[in-house]
């Protein structure tokens, strides 16, 4: 079988395969089947303070006379309580030492930036992604 081991920025993983920070990588519990099912990493759902949601988390896209050829994701960042999102990263790490995970982060202040990024280092992260954009919708 051929070695797929990839290497990048110093962050290993058995596959070059990974997931996006999107709805598939929202818990431990889907990031974890993505792994058993063969993807070697995981962009972890952008985690921040406040959580804020948005209605629809859908919106269509239409081109020219068609209607709907498409879906636009206007979900934002984690739904779900940092803690618990801390907690399911160290679980994921400890059952997939060898599968990339990287946090997404987004906050406002520099203080909350250095919080999160020592609670997701201290979860065991391998890298973090700073988003200092606003997401759509969050403006």
């Amino acid at each position: 079988m051929p070695n797929l081991t990839a290497n990048l920025a110093g962050i290993r993983s058995p596959n070059p395969f990974w997931l996006a920070s999107a709805p598939p990588t929202n818990s431990g519990y889907q990031v974890m089947k993505a792994f058993e099912a063969g993807w070697g990493g995981a962009v972890w759902k952008t985690l921040g303070i406040p959580i804020i949601n948005t209605s629809s988390r859908y919106g269509a896209i239409n081109y020219r006379s068609n209607r709907m050829v498409g879906f636009n994701n206007i979900e934002l960042i984690t739904d779900r309580p940092l803690a618990d999102n801390l907690r399911e990263i160290e679980e994921v790490k400890k059952y997939f030492p060898d599968h990339a995970v990287v946090a997404s982060l987004m906050v406002e202040s520099r203080k909350e930036w250095h919080q999160i990024v020592k609670d997701v280092e201290n979860a065991g992260v391998d890298g973090v992604e700073l988003n200092f954009g606003c997401p759509h919708g969050m403006c």
